[in-house]
């Protein structure tokens, strides 16, 4: 009977140091999951920073955008009124406003 009680504790020291390795060893790759979530969770957040910069710089940007689109539109017909016009007066007219849309865009292009 004892020496059945041996072989049995015997079994059961091996079996716990074979358990404690195993968990050990998972214990350890947990641990590097943990530390690399840290990680992913700093590049999420830059990330998000990012993004709430673009939000913010993108209204602005479309606005000048739109604005170009409008002013070049202006310039085009002023363009096509100062070539069609009958009276000198108001030719140079629209010369000036053409020259003043000109300037507008160069202003905006920047």
């Amino acid at each position: 009977m004892s020496k059945v009680a041996v072989i049995v504790s015997l079994l059961v020291v091996v079996l716990l140091v074979i358990f404690f390795f195993g968990m050990n060893r998972n214990i350890a790759g947990l641990t590097e999951e943990v530390k690399s979530l840290g990680e992913l969770r700093q590049d999420v957040s830059q990330l998000d920073g990012r993004m709430v910069k673009m939000e913010e710089g993108l209204p602005l940007e479309m606005k000048r955008l739109l604005a170009l689109d409008m002013v070049n539109e202006m310039a085009m017909k002023s363009a096509y009124l100062g070539n069609t016009l009958e009276d000198q007066a108001l030719r140079d007219k629209m010369q000036g406003i053409l020259e003043s849309l000109k300037e507008v865009r160069g202003a905006l292009e920047k």
